[in-house]
């Protein structure tokens, strides 16, 4: 292991994910010796229960510290890791939000249910973190890249539903992560694709997109949109001490985690030392590298700094990592 992961036996900050099914000896050694703060896994990775269950307790004993996440997006809808036949399907998050419209408690019930189930099915995993649920709002221009993964056009029905759908969660003891802060609903564009532009002024994203995240700014983590927000700054959100500090920080009240989102999308310019460095500097503090990709999780290593004692101050207190 490095030295400096050793004698502290702190993680990096980042998440990490991995090729197949199940870990190869590179990925074992690597993964031993960078000592990530967690992984997230894909549907490339899950293709039984038992295996699944297996690979997770395998993940866990690679890393030296007591705090291992083990991440995945199971949203329900278009945006499942987990499939059939070993997985049950759930619905999108568009079906809870029509509810609402007629019946705002029965949605906010359904929503609950829908999302204990989900929950319960990761913890029977050993899955500790769930990228969900979705707190964009939708526009009638809203990119499908969120689509039906939205609650909702009115942000009262998005926080409502967000908030119990966060609730469940916590229930059952996985930790939901909110997204994609400070909103990804007014985006025209995909950002897995290109680096989406929104114009809108900041009264305008207050009254709607800023909305539901002010209204969940408690919970513990949150995952940042890859978006140039240009009426506040002219860098991507990710990257921008604005956005982070005066607009998620101060304006939309959050305190906790905040993860990147996956650094390997198109919407992010730059080598990858440079996104790393450029994320953290920025006041976000978690790393997201989904593909796998050896050569690229070895220049993180090697570029990436010890992991901050404020960031392990919030981790320590999510008490569901173990």
């Amino acid at each position: 292991m490095n030295a400096r992961n050793n004698i502290l036996k702190k993680p990096i900050p980042v998440v990490f994910g991995l090729k197949n099914h199940k870990l190869n000896n590179k990925e074992k050694e690597f993964f031993k010796k960078s000592n990530p703060l967690g992984f997230i896994l894909f549907e490339r990775n899950c293709k039984t229960f038992n295996q699944t269950k297996s690979l997770i307790k395998d993940l866990k004993k690679t890393t030296s510290h007591k705090n291992t996440i083990i991440m995945i997006d199971q949203e329900g809808g278009r945006v499942a890791r987990l499939k059939k036949p070993d997985w049950k399907l759930y619905p999108s998050a568009e079906t809870f939000g029509k509810t609402a419209e007629k019946n705002l408690n029965l949605g906010k019930k359904l929503t609950f249910i829908n999302s204990l189930e989900i929950a319960k099915d990761l913890k029977r995993l050993g899955i500790n973190m769930n990228c969900a649920p979705v707190l964009d709002v939708k526009y009638d221009f809203t990119n499908n890249v969120i689509g039906d993964r939205s609650f909702s056009t009115k942000p009262k029905i998005v926080s409502e539903l967000g908030k119990s759908f966060c609730n469940a969660h916590k229930k059952a003891g996985v930790i939901p992560v909110i997204k994609h802060i400070p909103g990804h609903g007014a985006s025209r564009k995909d950002s897995h694709k290109t680096t989406p532009n929104i114009n809108m002024d900041i009264i305008s994203l207050n009254k709607v997109d800023f909305f539901p995240f002010k209204k969940l700014n408690n919970e513990s983590v949150a995952m940042v949109a890859h978006i140039i927000y240009s009426k506040i700054d002219k860098e991507i959100a990710c990257y921008s001490k604005k956005v982070i500090e005066k607009i998620i920080r101060k304006k939309i009240g959050f305190k906790g985690l905040l993860i990147s989102d996956d650094i390997n999308m198109k919407a992010l310019k730059g080598t990858i030392k440079d996104k790393v460095l450029s994320i953290l500097k920025s006041g976000c503090e978690v790393i997201l590298h989904c593909n796998g990709n050896m050569k690229e999780m070895t220049q993180i290593h090697s570029s990436i700094p010890l992991i901050k004692n404020t960031t392990l101050k919030k981790i320590s207190k999510l008490s569901n990592l173990r």
